[in-house]
């Protein structure tokens, strides 16, 4: 199997797997934890939240960085927009191990507005997986065309996903048990 066979292998299992193994975490019973790790663990939604308006950030950088032709920095701020989202789905997958999911709290015309934001944010969290894995990779192997393509589907997908992020804890924060 050649190098770009393999890594298309690699992009649909993660985009399969990654989506799978975070819908099961919302079934399966919590992990219980020590008073000292479950303190801890509370700090992680405004720990994902600043690491998903980080990546936010780098991925508006990456933007006007390739639109001044900068294109080693907006390979650094994609690879770093990238490690982020590798990073916070670490930790958001460890909060959800072991933590029961938070309902929202407030009434009237907010709660339209953020179980709207929510839905769109989980439905292109799920499909923006191999999006991002092949704009990435195409990047770095040089084939510009195709790499660009798949930006302009791309990019717009993963700045919404981690703007929609933040503001889904923003919302959801004063609801919080903790």
């Amino acid at each position: 199997m050649g190098v770009n066979k393999k890594l298309r292998a690699f992009v649909w299992v993660a985009g399969i797997a990654i989506p799978l193994v975070v819908a099961i975490l919302f079934y399966l019973p919590g992990i219980a934890v020590s008073p000292e790790v479950e303190a801890v663990l509370h700090k992680l939604p405004t720990l994902n939240a600043i690491i998903n308006g980080s990546a936010f950030l780098c991925l508006v950088g990456s933007y006007m960085a390739i639109r001044r032709k900068n294109i080693a920095l907006h390979q650094k701020l994609n690879t770093l927009a990238l490690a982020l989202s590798a990073v916070f789905l670490l930790s958001y997958v460890s909060y959800h191990m072991t933590t029961e999911s938070t309902p929202f709290c407030k009434e009237g015309a907010i709660r339209y507005f953020y179980f709207f934001v929510l839905l769109t944010h989980i439905l292109m969290s799920i499909v923006i997986v191999p999006l991002v894995l092949t704009t990435y990779i195409l990047g770095l192997g040089s084939q510009i065309q195709k790499h660009r393509k798949w930006a302009r589907i791309t990019y717009p997908m993963w700045t919404y996903v981690t703007f929609t992020g933040v503001l889904v804890y923003l919302l959801i924060s004063p609801c919080y048990p903790f």
